[in-house]
């Protein structure tokens, strides 16, 4: 039988637009599909599940695929795990991975669910982002439109119900643009369970702090990248994670999650770098440059992170997933 093979990169989550929920929606995000680094796997039909991943993910891989092949009430699988993702590094692995097994999971069966069936089956903690689904699908520059705010009162109830924010905009990113990704080493990472009460325990963002960033959003980030206009996209970007950054202060312990983030962000701004920020809760940090100043700049960020962490070279991904039969 010939194996199904996923192949996926990740995703930048570049803020969100609303932590104030005052007109009743949260969060609202805006996101990047991106080459490297990747997730590649096969999956082929087998009596029982089997799987071959690096060991640190195994665990992983074996929970998710569980719940598939119980829900569609599959005999098995054997998976092989050929590259897979930083793990809660602020790149998308949950979603990327979830929906990757799901999808080659249920088609090597013969079955096409949604990927919003398959995102919602593994989706226990309400983390699935619209960014996350949208790039794995669809790929490009991504903005969702967050979820409808609730009461303390209707939390418990409103979390049973799996929603997917809605896809508001989704725009080609330029070929000419990369993007340099510096992971710091971090032992403590923030996600699922930890992340969702560290979000319930902080206080509202402030009303205009949040207009301010949607107005960033709407009429200088997005028309710079309709333009093609580096300077002032890179402007918006790092002006609405300095919002974010301070906004997340009590809790990640600056604008960054590690000292070292700080610093290779600064690092890449001071060398040149048109915006930086960092994905999601990190400790990934990026930054955006062009082709004139790529290769100096990938050099002395590497040079400057020595061994305290990774440093990737990535360019965006205006398409979705590549999957086909091996």
């Amino acid at each position: 039988m010939p194996k199904f093979w996923v192949k996926t990169g990740s995703r930048l989550h570049l803020g969100q637009l609303d932590l104030n929920g005052s007109l009743g929606r949260l969060y609202g995000g805006l996101g990047l599909a991106i080459d490297q680094p990747q997730l590649e796997l096969t999956a082929d039909r087998e009596n029982g599940l089997f799987i071959d991943s690096p060991e640190s993910e195994k665990n992983r891989v074996m929970r998710i695929a569980q719940q598939y092949i119980e829900h569609y009430s599959l005999p098995g699988a054997k998976i092989n795990i050929l590259q897979s993702l930083p793990s809660h590094s602020g790149l998308g692995s949950g979603t990327q991975l979830a929906l990757a097994l799901g999808f080659a999971l249920t088609r090597v069966y013969g079955l096409q669910p949604s990927l919003l069936e398959l995102a919602g089956l593994t989706d226990r903690e309400g983390s699935r982002s619209g960014i996350g689904v949208a790039g794995f699908e669809q790929g490009g520059f991504l903005v969702d439109g967050g979820k409808p705010a609730t009461t303390r009162e209707e939390m418990n109830l409103a979390e049973t119900k799996f929603h997917v924010p809605p896809l508001l905009t989704r725009l080609p990113f330029p070929e000419e643009w990369s993007v340099i990704l510096a992971i710091p080493n971090k032992e403590e990472k923030m996600f699922g369970t930890k992340e969702e009460k560290l979000f319930k325990a902080m206080s509202p963002m402030e009303e205009h702090i949040s207009g301010r960033i949607s107005r960033l959003l709407l009429l200088k980030l997005l028309p710079s990248l309709i333009e093609r206009d580096l300077k002032h996209f890179g402007q918006a970007v790092t002006e609405i994670q300095e919002y974010l950054g301070d906004y997340f202060t009590p809790v990640q312990g600056g604008r960054f999650a590690t000292a070292q983030g700080a610093l290779v962000a600064d690092y890449m701004l001071s060398q040149g770098a048109a915006g930086v920020g960092q994905s999601s809760w990190g400790p990934t940090v990026y930054g955006f440059t062009d082709q004139k100043n790529l290769g100096s700049l990938v050099e002395g960020t590497r040079n400057f992170m020595g061994n305290h962490g990774q440093v990737w070279l990535a360019q965006a991904v205006n398409r979705g997933a590549d999957w086909g039969w091996r």
